[in-house]
Formats: structure tokens, C-alpha cells, sequence
């Protein structure tokens, strides 16, 4: 058994070491490139000045000797180049200009510098190191570049520039904010650096970094930095200047996401290596009770006597030879099981590294959509079967409230349908906000009729504020009342028996703030920033309250979708308040919305309806809808061909169409009454089971006039029948 095992965790072990070294390498490459690509930046910055300060060493005024008018110009061009100050030398080491003093007060003479004196000898610009400038007191990197007059060096034209500037470049990099990075002059003298510049700036840096830098363009090492934190120390330096630029990342930041990683894979095979010692030793003792039965025997092989096999071990057998030749046969197959069971474990191991991520989102989906979705149709399915049972024999009152159970189970299944369609619209991005103006006391009338309900059945005091003098507002008036509902149903859901609920709204610097308050246990401090995550009931999925976990995820987006933002606070033990804050619209507007119709009610002739459809039950549900209405006529065909022709034929006021149909689809029903003179002007609607997105923005695309969805909403078939059959 330890020979089957140990190989295993000693492979894991190898591949657990191979993978992190393989990590910590490119990790180690891409801080060596951060590195190059900064000092890159550094020598574009110091150049790049570099050749500005040759373009003003070009300047006639300079070349003729009117300092005078030279000392204005460079004043004028020191902000563009962001230098702080210009200091003209001739080969003496007198200087001849500063801007840092007065034009015309005494200047002082010094020595002339190695890097001056190569700038005569050579022609050629140069930079210097980070030193102390006398005139100003404070280090600083002087760039300079000769000035010629006939094809000679007659200047040393230098520019300034503090550490301000380079730290300005290492900022602008947007490294993160623990890794330390600091710009080196040619000595090892720290130019720039983004943490305590103040205490390092001009000093040297680590004794251990100049060590390993001294001989090396780029490379990596572990130190500790000037605060003696361990970092993994990444530098390059530049060939062009001789400054390099170095990384200190801390070893906490680097390796912590590459043991995190390693210790969960460990742990996962730490469990599978378990589990198959477990199996090994089970499938051990079978393979030694088997053997120990063959002991007798084959002691017994070669002797006389007969041999004595016990029958509950081995049923069949000829001779002890052919016994012993199957026992050998059955352990060594054993074996092979065994092999290729660790092989598979390990196969299995790494087919759950790649799947485990892929899978994760889904598992969380279906494992909280499991119960939502079985229970709705639990009692559907098993109201149905009752009523089919019993046929006409059913007393009215109880068809009715298997009826209504069997609604109210719909009602339920199509809500958890259309919570998850909105939710997969708004993490695809094509949500629907159809943006009017509304008035506010009507949308919280209309959504208290609903709530009262349901708080009377909970036992809970529902009360709503509609005395407030509210301006209209801006918004979607589905979406609006969708959150409105989502906010009341989770505080009654979730409040104390003999609890109380409270719905009100007021003006609020230019929005209209809807409250829902309530009575419930609250929400404790420490996941209160849960709240609004997928999927997250905060505990109490186990608990005999309903939902999926999506109410108010698909509430926040939809209220942003519309220009608002939702907020909550609670206390545990006190209960809870949400609140939507949607914007008040202009006065023009508002008046608009509140102009009466300039549609009458008056009846019309029978209205014909034709309704495309395949499925029968389909059809006569439809039938019976659109029956009960006044000054109707229903007519409905099977196929895209039949229902053309009728619709040229008898020119509908309304057409209705599934989107599948036996020979063709929802979409040539369109086209084919589009492109014909007699019905291009007829309303059609389209009815489908396929609520994706993608799919409900292809028909919106096509042209359909209205866009319904499976299961059919009859509320909203008849406010669509009603406003398309008034305009006909």
C-alpha cells in the first residue's frame, strides 16, 4: 500500500515545487521588465529635456553674446522644459549667467566640473550626477550641452533639475503602492524614490543592491530595503546614462497569492491521497482474506492427500493448481485497478483545477434556483392532476382554489423566470429602460394594492404616506414598480409577527426619495456590504422564507439603468430602511404627461384578431382571452403560410405570432406582412418561450410592435390589446 502511495506524493510534491519555481520565475521576469520599462522612461524624461536645452543652446542671441536678451529667453522657456534654473559657463568655469540671480549681479567662479571640462573637450552633452548645487542648496541633476560659435565650444550651456521631477515619473507609472521604487544616479546615490523620500533622497542605497548592480545591466535579488522590509529586489539600468532604476517588492506581496495556490492544491490532494490509502486498505484486506484461504492448500500441494477448500471462500475448482493460478490472477488484476485508480484520481485532480473555476457560478446558480423552481411547480403540476382526476365531479369551491393555487404557483414561476431573464439581461448589458414621466402617488398606489395583500396574509399592518405634495419624476414605470414591489415583499417577508410596514416618498434636492421602512430583525453590521451580491440570502436559505438571492441585485442595476441609486440602513433588533432616489422631471415634461388623452373610448366595429399558433392548448388559451373581450372576433392559423394568407385576405386590425412555428418562424410572419401594400400597416405581436437576451433583441430589431413572453401574462395581453385595438 505505502508503494503505491508514496510515489503519488512524491510526483505532487515535485509538481507542487516545479509549478511555484516556475511562478516565482516569470514573476522575477516581469518585475526585471517593470524595471526596464521605467528606466526607459526615465532616459525618455532626462533626453528628452536633454534636447530641449540643445535647441535653446542654438539661439543667436546666446551664440552673439547678448546675454542680456538670452537671460530673458531662457526665463521664458524653463516652465516648458520644467527645469528650475539655467547657468551658462565658459572653459574658464566662470559662469557667465543664472537665472536663479539677477541679470547683472556678481557671479560666482568655481573650479570648472569633469563633466563641463568633457563638454568643451568633446562637443557632446552630458548629464551629470545627483549632487548638491552650491548656488541653490539642495541636490539636484544637472544636464549640459555645448554652445557653439564657428564650429567651436564656446559655452557650457546647464540646466537644473530637482527630484521632484523624477519622482513625478515614478508616480505617474501607477505601480502598486507597496513596492518601492527608487531612480540611482551613476554612484548609487538615490535620485527619486516613492516611499520616505525624505529620508532617502540623496543618501546611498542598500550596500547589498550597489553590490549585485555594480556589474550587471538588470537582474534580481533578495534584500532588505532602507526599512529594512524583504523585498525581491528587480533593476535595470540605462546604458545611454548610467542610472538605473530598481523594485523593491515585498516578498509578503509577491509570494502570498503563489502559497495561497499551493496550499489549496496540496490540501486537495492531501484529501484524494487519503481517500485512496482508505480504498487501498479495503481492497488489501479482501486480497489477504483471499490468500490466507489458500494457505492449507498450498501447503498441502505435492502431497497425497486431498486438498481441502472451504466453500465459502471458493466455490468451483478442479485442482489447487487452477485455484492458485485464478487467486494469482485476481491480485494482480487488484493491482492494475488499483494503478490506474490513483492515475484517474490524479487526472481527476487536474480536470477539477481547470473545471472547479468554470463551474463554480453555475453550481451557485442551480443550487439556489433548485428549490425556487420545484416548489412553484410542485404545486402546479399537482393541482392539475387533481382537477384532470376529477373531472366535472369537483365541487365549484374547490376547482376554484385548486384554480387559484394553481395561479398563484404560475404568478410565483414566472416571477423566479423573469428575475433570472433580468438578471442575465443586465450582466449581458441589454436591459430595457423605457425612461416617461410618471407621477409618483399613482405608482405607490398601485404598488400598495399589491403589497396589502400580501401583508394581510403575513399578519402584518401595511400602511402607505400618499399625502405628500410630490413632483413627477423621470423613470421606467415597470422597472420602477418592480423594485417598489421587491423592497415591500422582502420587508414583509422578512419581519416579526404583528410587525408593520411603511411605503411614503419626499422631494430631495432634485429627486423624489422612495422609503420602505419596517419592523423586521434587521441586518447585522458585518454583512450589511453583502446585501446586494447574487445569490446571497445572508443566511437563510435553510429558512421557510422564499427567494432566489437576485431581488435586490437586479433592483440596484435597474434603478441605476434609470438614473438612481439605492441605499439602505438597518439595525439589528430595530428593523430596516431602503430608499430609491430617481430624478424629478422638468416642468415641460410634467405638464405633457399629465394632458389628457386625445384617444376616445368610444366602440368600434368587431375588431379581428388572428393569433398564429401551433400548439392547441396555446390557442385555446387564447381563444378564451380574447373572447371575453367586447367587439371582438378571434381567428387563428397553424403555419407562416396560412396565417399570410388569412391576414391578406380578411386585413386583421391585430396580428398575434409565435415565434416557432412548423414552417418558419415568428420573423416571416413580419417580413411576409410588411413587404404586402394591404397589411404593411398591421400591429404585430410577438409571443415566445425564448425570454434571452439575445433573442428579445433580435425581435426588437425586426420591427415587432410588442414583444410578450412564455408564460403568457394575461394583465399584459389585454393593456397591449386594449391601447392597439382603441388606435385601430
Amino acid at each position: 500500500m505505502i508503494g503505491c502511495v508514496l510515489p503519488a506524493t512524491l510526483g505532487s510534491a515535485f509538481l507542487f515545487t516545479t509549478s511555484y519555481q516556475q511562478q516565482r520565475a516569470i514573476l522575477e521576469q516581469n518585475a526585471v521588465a517593470t524595471a526596464h520599462a521605467l528606466m526607459q522612461a526615465t532616459d525618455a524624461e532626462l533626453f528628452g529635456a536633454q534636447s530641449a536645452l540643445q535647441v535653446l543652446a542654438a539661439s543667436q542671441r546666446l551664440a552673439s553674446g547678448d546675454l542680456a536678451s538670452f537671460y530673458r529667453q531662457a526665463n521664458e522657456a524653463l516652465p516648458n522644459m520644467r527645469g528650475k534654473y539655467v547657468v551658462v559657463t565658459d572653459s574658464s568655469g566662470r559662469q557667465r549667467l543664472n537665472t536663479l540671480k539677477p541679470f547683472g549681479d556678481p557671479l560666482p567662479g568655481a573650479p570648472i566640473s569633469d563633466k563641463a571640462l568633457r563638454v568643451f573637450e568633446t562637443g557632446k552633452p552630458a548629464i551629470s550626477d545627483f549632487v548638491v548645487v552650491p548656488d541653490v542648496g539642495q541636490p539636484a541633476i544637472t544636464l549640459e550641452v555645448p554652445v557653439f560659435s564657428n564650429g567651436k565650444v564656446i559655452y557650457s550651456l546647464a540646466m537644473g533639475i530637482f527630484a521632484d521631477r523624477l519622482a513625478d515619473i515614478l508616480r505617474q507609472q501607477n505601480l502598486p503602492p507597496d513596492w518601492i521604487t527608487a531612480v540611482y544616479d551613476s554612484t548609487g546615490t538615490i535620485a527619486a524614490r516613492t516611499h520616505s523620500p525624505e529620508r532617502f533622497v540623496g543618501g546611498m542605497g542598500a550596500a547589498r543592491y550597489l553590490r549585485r548592480s555594480a556589474d550587471l545591466a538588470e537582474g534580481v535579488s533578495e534584500t532588505d530595503s532602507l526599512e529594512g522590509i524583504p523585498v525581491l529586489n528587480a533593476f535595470s539600468r540605462s546604458a545611454r546614462s548610467g542610472w538605473a532604476i530598481a523594485i523593491g517588492i515585498p516578498k509578503t506581496s509577491l509570494t502570498g497569492n503563489l502559497w495561497r495556490s499551493v496550499g489549496f492544491n496540496a490540501a486537495v490532494t492531501l484529501a484524494l491521497l487519503a481517500l485512496s490509502i482508505w480504498m487501498a486498505r479495503v481492497i488489501s484486506v479482501r486480497i489477504n482474506r483471499s490468500i490466507r484461504s489458500l494457505h492449507v492448500p498450498a501447503l498441502a500441494l505435492g502431497t497425497p492427500e486431498l486438498l481441502s477448500i472451504p466453500d465459502d471462500e471458493i466455490v468451483e475448482v478442479n485442482d489447487v493448481g487452477q485455484a492458485l493460478v485464478k487467486a494469482s490472477r485476481m491480485i494482480r488484476e487488484r493491482v492494475v485497478e488499483r494503478e490506474q485508480g490513483e492515475l484517474a484520481t490524479q487526472e481527476i485532480i487536474m480536470a477539477k483545477q481547470i473545471a472547479d473555476t468554470a463551474s463554480r457560478a453555475k453550481s451557485e446558480f442551480f443550487a439556489s434556483m433548485n428549490h425556487e423552481l420545484r416548489t412553484p411547480l410542485n404545486a402546479i403540476s399537482g393541482f392539475a392532476e387533481l382537477l384532470s382526476r376529477s373531472g366535472d365531479t369537483l365541487a365549484r369551491e374547490k376547482r376554484v382554489r385548486y384554480t387559484e393555487c394553481i395561479m398563484e404557483a404560475s404568478t410565483r414561476l414566472g416571477r423566479i423566470i423573469d428575475d433570472v431573464l433580468d438578471m442575465a439581461s443586465l450582466e449581458s448589458g441589454h436591459v430595457n429602460v423605457n425612461r416617461e414621466v410618471l407621477d409618483c402617488l399613482e405608482v405607490m398606489a398601485e404598488v400598495s394594492r399589491t403589497l396589502e395583500i400580501s401583508a394581510a396574509k403575513s399578519g402584518i399592518l401595511f400602511t402607505v404616506d400618499t399625502s405628500g405634495n410630490l413632483p413627477s419624476i423621470v423613470a421606467d414605470r415597470r422597472r420602477l414598480i418592480q423594485v417598489l414591489l421587491n423592497l415591500g415583499s422582502n420587508a414583509i417577508k422578512y419581519n416579526v409577527e404583528g410587525g408593520w410596514v411603511l411605503l411614503t416618498a419626499l422631494p430631495y434636492d432634485g429627486v423624489v426619495r422612495f422609503i420602505v421602512r419596517d419592523t423586521g430583525k434587521g441586518i447585522p453590521a458585518g454583512r450589511q456590504r453583502e446585501i446586494f451580491e447574487p445569490f446571497n440570502r445572508l443566511g437563510v436559505e435553510l429558512a421557510s422564507e422564499e427567494g432566489a438571492g437576485i431581488g435586490l441585485t437586479i433592483s440596484r442595476r435597474l434603478v441605476q439603468a434609470m438614473d438612481g441609486r439605492i441605499e439602505f440602513e438597518s439595525t439589528v433588533g430595530q428593523g430596516s430602511k431602503f430608499w430609491v432616489e430617481l430624478p424629478v422631471a422638468d416642468e415641460t415634461a410634467a405638464k405633457m404627461a399629465r394632458a389628457p388623452s386625445l384617444f376616445t373610448t368610444a366602440a368600434d366595429t368587431r375588431c379581428k384578431i388572428l393569433y398564429i399558433e401551433d400548439k392547441i392548448p396555446n390557442v385555446e388559451l387564447m381563444r378564451a382571452i380574447i373572447e371575453d373581450l367586447n367587439n371582438t372576433r378571434f381567428i387563428d392559423a397553424q403555419t407562416v403560410e396560412e396565417g399570410l394568407k388569412i391576414a391578406r385576405s380578411l386585413r386583421p386590425d391585430l396580428v398575434i405570432t409565435d415565434i416557432h412555428l412548423p414552417d418558419g418562424k415568428g420573423f416571416d410572419v413580419l417580413r411576409g406582412l410588411r413587404i404586402n401594400e394591404r397589411t404593411s400597416q398591421i400591429p404585430v405581436i410577438a409571443l415566445t418561450a425564448d425570454a434571452m437576451p439575445t433573442n428579445m433583441h433580435n425581435m426588437e430589431l425586426a420591427g415587432f410592435d410588442h414583444i410578450l413572453t412564455k408564460p403568457l401574462k394575461i394583465p399584459d395581453l389585454l393593456k397591449i390589446l386594449r391601447a392597439t385595438l382603441k388606435a385601430a
